[in-house]
C-alpha cells in the first residue's frame, strides 16, 4: 500500500503542477477516492515513530530553501504568527472541543488544538513559489510554517504529557517550552559544527551527501533526548549548512538538493494520501453517530480556518503601523496580502503526525484522529484548490522584472568576486600570462552562459593547451564567487532563493570541465 501511495504521488504531481494545483490536495483527493475500493489494506504506523521519521525530511528540505537573514528582518511578523497564533489557536480549538465533547478533558482537547494548529509548511509554499507571491509575504508563511512546527509540538508534548499525569501548571509548562527552545537550537547547532566537521574530511560524494541526509534525523533525535525542540533543531542544521561555497560543499550540495527533493515529494505525498485513506476507517472506529461526529469535526474546523483571520488582520494592521519596514527589506503588507496569507492555512502532516502519535490510552483517541483528518481535508481541499484563484483575482503577485534584476546582481557579485581572484592570481605569477588570459576568457563564456547578460562574449575556439591548469585557475575563480554569492545570504535584503539559484548554476559549471 506504501508502494501504491508513492507511485500515485509521482504520477499525480506532475498532474497537479499543470493545473497549477498544489499536489497535496490532489494526492488527498486520491487517498479519498481509494478508500471506498473494497478490502482495500488498513496501515497502522507505530505511534512512536511517525514524528522522529516524518518530521526531519520535510522539515530538512522545507529550511534548505530559507536563511536566518530572511527570518531575522521579518522575526516580527514570523513570531506573531508562529507562536501567538499556534498559541491562541490551540486555546481556540480545545476550548470549543471541550463544550463540544464534556468527556475530553480541556488539557486533552488543548492538545488536539496544538496539533491542528501549525499550517503545512509544503503546501502553501508550493502554492506560493508557482504563482510568484511577493517575497515578503513568501517568506513569512515559509518562516511561519517552519517555526510553528516547533511552537505546536511543545505545547502538544506539554498537553499530552499534563492529560497523562493529571498534572498542569503553568509554570512548569511555560519553563519546560522555553528550555526546549534553548535546547533545540544548542542541540542543532553543535550537530551542525559536526556535520561540517566531517564534511570537509570525508569524500564529497557519496559520504558527505549521504552526511548530510543523515543529519536532521540525528539532530532531531538528540534535542528529543535531552527534552529539546526536536523541530528547532533540524530547522537549525539546515540553515546552518547552507552557508558554505567551498568545492567540497558544492559537490554535496549539487547531490542532496536532488535528493532532498525526491525525499520531499515522496514522504508529503505518500502522508496526505494516507490521511483520505483512512479517514474512512478512522470514522467507522469511533462508536458514534456519523453525522454528529461530521458536524463537530466541522465546527472545529470553522474555528481553525476564523481565528486565523481574526488573529492576522488586526494585527498585521498594528504591526505594519507600529513598524515601517526600510525600503531595502521588503515590500509592504496590505489587505490583499493578508487575506491571501489568512487563507493560506492548509493545515498538513504535522498536524497528521502528532495526532496519530497520541498514546493508545489517551482520552477519545480516535475520536480527536477524525476531527484532525476532517481539518486536514477541508482546509487543504477547500483552501489549498482556491487559493491559486485568489492570489489571481487579488493580484497579489511579484514583479518578474526585479526578479530577474535580483538574479543579474547576484551574477555580478558572483562573476566580479571570481575575475577579483584571478586578478590576484595573476599578480602572484602563479600562472602563465597565456593561461590567465585564456582562463580569463573561458570564464566569460561560462557567466554567460548561466545567463549573465551584460557581458560581451569572445567567440573563439578554445585552446588545450593547459586545459588542466585552466581547469584549477576556474575551481578558484567558482570558489571565490560561491563564498561571495553564499555571503550574500546574510544581508538584508537578500532574498535565499536567488541565492540558491546562482548557487546551483556555479555548482554545475564546477563539474564541467573545460
Amino acid at each position: 500500500m506504501l508502494l501504491v501511495l508513492m507511485a500515485a504521488t509521482v504520477v499525480l504531481a506532475p498532474v497537479a503542477e499543470r493545473w497549477s494545483l498544489p499536489y497535496p490536495a490532489v494526492l488527498l483527493a486520491f487517498g479519498l477516492l481509494l478508500a471506498f475500493i473494497p478490502n482495500v489494506p488498513v496501515l497502522s504506523p507505530p505511534p512512536e515513530l511517525i514524528l522522529p521519521l516524518v518530521l526531519p525530511p520535510l522539515l530538512f528540505a522545507a529550511a534548505r530553501r530559507t536563511s536566518w537573514r530572511e527570518f531575522l528582518d521579518n522575526r516580527r511578523p514570523i513570531t506573531l504568527l508562529a507562536v501567538a497564533l499556534v498559541g491562541v489557536t490551540a486555546f481556540a480549538v480545545g476550548s470549543t472541543l471541550h463544550a463540544l465533547v464534556p468527556t475530553v478533558p480541556l488539557i486533552a482537547a488543548i492538545a488536539l488544538g496544538a496539533a491542528v494548529a501549525p499550517p503545512d509548511p509544503i503546501a502553501a509554499t508550493a502554492v506560493a513559489r508557482k504563482l510568484g507571491i511577493p517575497r515578503r509575504l513568501r517568506t513569512i508563511l515559509e518562516g511561519e510554517g517552519l517555526v510553528n512546527d516547533a511552537t505546536s509540538l511543545v505545547i502538544y508534548e506539554v498537553a499530552v504529557a499534563a492529560t497523562l499525569t493529571g498534572a498542569f501548571s503553568p509554570w512548569s509548562s511555560g519553563k519546560a517550552f522555553g528550555l526546549a527552545v534553548v535546547l533545540g537550537v544548542v542541540a542543532g547547532l553543535l550537530i551542525a559544527v559536526a556535520t561540517r566537521f566531517l564534511i570537509t574530511r570525508l569524500p564529497a560524494h557519496p559520504a558527505g551527501s549521504a552526511l548530510v541526509l543523515v543529519a536532521p534525523f540525528v539532530a532531531y533525535a538528540a534535542a528529543d533526548a535531552v527534552h529539546g525542540s526536536g523541530v528547532l533543531a533540524v530547522v537549525t542544521v539546515a540553515l546552518a549548512l547552507s552557508r558554505y561555497g567551498d568545492a567540497e560543499s558544492s559537490q554535496t550540495r549539487l547531490v542532496t538538493g536532488t535528493t532532498w527533493e525526491i525525499v520531499e515529494l515522496l514522504v508529503t505525498g505518500a502522508a496526505f494520501a494516507f490521511v483520505g485513506l483512512e479517514l474512512r476507517a478512522v470514522a467507522t472506529s469511533i462508536d458514534a453517530p456519523l453525522g454528529e461526529l461530521v458536524v463537530q469535526a466541522l465546527i472545529i474546523t470553522f474555528v481553525v480556518i476564523v481565528v486565523r483571520f481574526l488573529w492576522i488582520f488586526p494585527v498585521a494592521a498594528i504591526d505594519e503601523r507600529l513598524h515601517k519596514r526600510k525600503s531595502h527589506v521588503a515590500e509592504p503588507i496590505g489587505w490583499r496580502e493578508m487575506t491571501v496569507s489568512s487563507w493560506a492555512g492548509m493545515r498538513g502532516v504535522v498536524t497528521l503526525a502528532a495526532v496519530l502519535a497520541l498514546p493508545p490510552q489517551f482520552p477519545e483517541r480516535d475520536r480527536l484522529i477524525f476531527f484532525a483528518f476532517v481539518v486536514i481535508v477541508v482546509t487543504l481541499l477547500l483552501q489549498g484548490l482556491t487559493l491559486p484563484t485568489l492570489v489571481r483575482r487579488l493580484d497579489v503577485r511579484a514583479d518578474e522584472s526585479e526578479q530577474d534584476d535580483a538574479v543579474q546582481d547576484m551574477l555580478r557579485r558572483g562573476r566580479e568576486a571570481g575575475f577579483t581572484k584571478l586578478d590576484e592570481i595573476a599578480e602572484r605569477d602563479d600562472a602563465d600570462a597565456e593561461v590567465i588570459e585564456h582562463a580569463r576568457e573561458n570564464a566569460d563564456r561560462m557567466w554567460h552562459a548561466m545567463g549573465y547578460t551584460p557581458s560581451d562574449v569572445d567567440s573563439q575556439g578554445d585552446d588545450s593547451d593547459h586545459a588542466v591548469t585552466v581547469n584549477a585557475l576556474k575551481d578558484e575563480m567558482l570558489t571565490a564567487a560561491r563564498e561571495a554569492v553564499v555571503e550574500a545570504r546574510s544581508e538584508s535584503g537578500t532574498d535565499p532563493t536567488i541565492v540558491d539559484l546562482v548557487l546551483r548554476r556555479l555548482d554545475a559549471r564546477g563539474r564541467q570541465p573545460e
